[in-house]
C-alpha cells in the first residue's frame, strides 16, 4: 500500500502521459479491493453524475430591496445601506436566465428580506417571466411577511423552515399628522387647498383625517387587501379567496401549520434546504451560487485595507455596443434645482431629469426611454418643468411611463409626458389637485422673547411673511392664483388622456386611484410592472432579441461624493437628522418626506403633492 501511494503522489506531481496515469489509477484501484469482495457495477465518479443533474442558480436576498443602485450613502447608524439589493439588477440577471438554456431552474434563497407591497408584485412578475421561460422556480425563507409571501406564491414551489413564522396579518396604513408637533413648537401652518379629496395639508394642520380624505385612504386599504386576497388564490389554486380570507384572519402560522394550510409546500431548515432541493427540486438538482449574484458591491468598510477598493476608479456605465432601453428613475419629492437637491438621490429635480435625459437622448444605443416614477410629488413650478422636459424629449425618441409605489399630484403630472402609462396593481395614482401656504412663525418667536418689527410697502409684500398668518384678502389671492394651476394641471391631464377621461373632475379634486381603479378612471393604460414595459419598449423598438438596459441617474461612488466635498449639506439641524435616523425606516422616510415638503411650500408656495405621511406596516 506504500508503495501505492508513493505511485499516486509521483503521477499528481509529474507530467505523466494521459494513457499511463489511467493504466496506473485502474491497476491500483483493481489492486485496493478486497479479496472477498463482490463484483458491482462501479458508480459513475460523482462529479460526471452531478453535472448530468438540471442545474439551479440560487439567489440571495437579504435586506430591503431598493427599486435602483442609489449612491454610496453615509449613515449615523450603519453603512448598510450601501448593499441594498436593487430590482434593476434583479432584471437584469432574471432575464440572462431566462434566456439561458443550461438552466433549469431559479432558487431565490431569503435571508431578512425586505420589501413594499408594489416591489413584491413587481418581483412575482419576474418570477412568472422565468416560469413562462420554462425555468421552474423554488423560494425559501425562515419566515415570509405579507409581501415575502405574495412574491413567493408566483413560483412553483415555496419551502419554510419548521419551526419559522408565516405573519399575514393583511393591510395597515398609518398616517402621520404632525399639527401637534407645530403647536409644541409653536408654530402654524396656514394652508389653501383645491380639491375636497387632497388631503395634502391634513397632516399640517390636523391631528386626525377629514372624512373625505379618510374615506380615500379606506379605499387604498380596501383595494390593496381585495388585491392581495385575489392574487394568493390566483397562484395557490389548492386554495379559494375564502381560505386566504380565513388565513389572514388568523394571521400567524409556523411552518407545520402553514404546511397543513397549504401555504407552503415544503418544510427545511437553513441547513438542510440545499440537501431538500437536491433531492427533490426537479427530480434532483445541482446549485450554482455564482451565476445567481446580484451586481452589488460589497466592500467590507470594516477592513482598514479594503477601504481603498472605495477609491477604486468604477468603470464606465451606460455604455454599449447593443442597442439599449434607457431607464430613468424620477423617486422622491419633486423639488426646485439646487446644488443639494441635484446631488440628493431621494429629491426629484427638472436639472436632474434634464441632464439624465439628455446622456439618454444622445446616446445613439438608446433606442427608447423608460420613466420610472415612485414619487408623491412636489413643486408645482418643478413639475411643469420636469413635463417640458419630457415632453420634447418624447418627440425624439419614444418614452413611456412605469409607476411604482405611488406617482400622485406632481409624480402623476409628469406621467401625462409619456405615450402610454402602465402601473403596478397596488401603485396609488392620481391626487389631482393644489395645495400651498406657509408655517407661521409668529408663535415660536413670541416663546423665545424675538421680537420682528417690519418695515414695508406693497400691497402684497407680506403675502408670504412667515411672522403673520393670511389675511382674508390675502387668503382670496393665494387661491386664485392655486386655481390657474389647478387649471393648468387639468389641462395637462386631459391634453395627454383626454380620449380616456370624460369629465375631468370626476377623477380630479385630489381624488386617490389604486391600480386597477387609475385604469378604469383613465389615468392609466395597462397593469404592468417595470420589466413588461422595459420588453414593450424593446419590441416596438425592434430590438427585444438583444438589448441592454441602461439605468439613470448612474449612482455615486464613495470616491464621486469626496469629490463633490462628501456632499453632506443638509437643511436639516444636526439634532434633527440624528433623531430620524434613530426612527424606523418607515416612520423616518415618512417623516423626511413631511419635512421636504414644508421646506418645498417655503420656496415655491404652490405644491402638487400627494398623502404625505402615509406608513405601510
Amino acid at each position: 500500500m506504500k508503495i501505492l501511494a508513493s505511485l499516486f503522489t509521483y503521477v499528481k506531481s509529474n507530467k505523466v502521459p494521459a494513457r499511463v496515469a489511467a493504466g496506473l489509477t485502474m491497476v491500483a484501484a483493481i489492486a485496493t479491493q478486497p479479496l472477498c469482495a463482490t463484483a458491482v457495477q462501479p458508480e459513475l465518479p460523482a462529479k460526471s453524475a452531478l453535472a448530468q443533474k438540471p442545474r439551479v442558480v440560487e439567489i440571495r436576498l437579504s435586506g430591503a430591496l431598493a427599486d435602483r443602485p442609489h449612491s454610496f450613502n453615509f449613515s449615523l447608524l450603519s453603512l448598510a445601506a450601501n448593499r441594498r439589493p436593487a430590482l434593476t439588477h434583479l432584471i437584469d440577471r432574471c432575464n440572462a436566465l431566462a434566456k439561458n438554456p443550461a438552466i433549469a431552474g431559479v432558487f431565490l434563497n431569503l435571508q431578512g428580506f425586505d420589501l413594499t407591497l408594489t416591489q413584491a408584485q413587481e418581483v412575482a412578475e419576474l418570477i412568472h417571466h422565468l416560469r413562462r421561460a420554462g425555468k421552474k422556480v423554488a423560494i425559501y425563507a425562515t419566515n415570509f411577511d405579507t409581501n415575502t409571501y405574495l412574491m413567493a406564491t408566483a413560483g412553483n414551489e415555496i419551502i419554510m423552515a419548521p419551526h419559522g413564522d408565516m405573519f399575514l396579518p393583511g393591510v395597515q396604513l398609518q398616517l402621520m399628522f404632525f399639527q401637534g408637533v407645530l403647536e409644541k413648537l409653536h408654530l402654524q401652518a396656514d394652508m389653501v387647498q383645491i380639491g375636497k379629496y387632497k388631503g395634502a395639508e391634513e397632516p399640517l394642520t390636523r391631528t386626525s383625517a377629514s372624512p373625505a380624505f379618510a374615506g380615500e385612504i379606506h379605499t387604498v386599504v380596501n383595494t390593496w387587501f381585495d388585491e392581495i386576497i385575489a392574487t394568493i388564490a390566483r397562484n395557490r389554486p389548492m386554495l379559494t379567496p375564502a381560505d386566504v380570507h380565513t388565513d389572514i384572519n388568523r394571521g400567524w402560522f409556523d411552518g407545520h401549520a402553514a404546511l397543513k394550510a397549504h401555504l407552503v409546500d415544503a418544510l427545511a431548515d437553513r441547513l438542510t434546504v440545499d440537501r431538500y432541493l437536491r433531492m427533490h427540486f426537479l427530480g434532483g438538482c445541482r446549485i450554482s451560487r455564482r451565476a445567481g449574484a446580484l451586481a452589488q458591491p460589497q466592500t467590507n468598510v470594516a477592513s482598514p485595507f479594503s477601504i481603498f477598493e472605495l477609491f477604486r476608479p468604477k468603470s464606465p456605465t451606460n455604455v454599449s455596443n447593443r442597442p439599449a432601453v434607457a431607464v430613468i428613475f424620477a423617486d422622491g419629492m419633486i423639488v426646485d434645482n439646487s446644488p443639494a437637491a441635484d446631488e440628493n438621490d431621494s429629491l426629484v429635480t427638472p436639472w436632474r431629469i434634464h441632464r439624465e435625459i439628455r446622456a439618454a437622448l444622445a446616446n445613439r444605443m438608446v433606442k427608447a426611454i423608460v420613466l420610472r416614477i415612485d414619487s408623491p410629488g412636489g413643486s408645482a413650478a418643478a413639475s411643469e418643468e420636469i413635463w417640458q422636459i419630457l415632453h420634447r424629449a418624447g418627440a425624439k425618441k419614444p418614452l413611456t411611463v412605469s409607476m411604482g409605489a405611488e406617482a400622485a399630484s406632481g409624480g402623476y403630472y409628469i406621467a401625462t409626458a409619456g405615450r402610454s402609462i402602465t402601473l403596478d396593481p397596488g401603485t396609488i395614482a392620481g391626487s389631482i389637485g393644489v395645495v400651498g401656504g406657509k408655517i407661521v412663525l409668529a408663535g415660536l418667536f413670541k416663546t423665545i422673547g424675538l421680537h420682528v418689527e417690519t418695515f414695508s410697502r406693497g400691497k402684497n409684500v407680506g403675502l408670504f411673511d412667515s411672522t403673520t398668518a393670511f389675511s382674508p384678502a390675502e387668503r382670496i389671492f393665494v387661491t386664485r392664483l392655486m386655481r390657474k394651476t389647478y387649471a393648468l394641471f387639468t389641462h395637462r391631464v386631459m391634453q395627454a388622456r383626454g380620449k380616456h377621461i370624460a369629465n375631468i373632475q370626476k377623477v380630479a379634486r385630489g381624488r386617490l386611484f389604486v391600480g386597477r381603479a387609475a385604469i378604469h378612471a383613465g389615468l392609466a393604460d395597462r397593469i404592468g410592472s417595470l420589466e413588461d414595459v422595459v420588453l414593450a419598449a424593446a419590441t416596438k423598438a425592434h430590438i427585444q432579441k438583444n438589448y441592454q438596459l441602461m439605468i439613470y441617474p448612474r449612482p455615486k461612488t464613495f470616491a464621486d461624493i469626496l469629490r463633490e466635498r462628501l456632499g453632506l449639506q443638509t437643511s436639516l439641524p444636526i439634532g434633527l437628522s440624528a433623531a430620524l435616523e434613530a426612527m424606523p425606516i418607515k416612520f423616518r422616510a415618512a417623516a423626511m418626506q413631511m419635512f421636504e415638503m414644508m421646506q418645498t411650500m417655503q420656496q415655491d408656495r404652490v405644491v402638487l403633492c400627494g398623502p404625505i405621511g402615509l406608513v405601510q406596516n
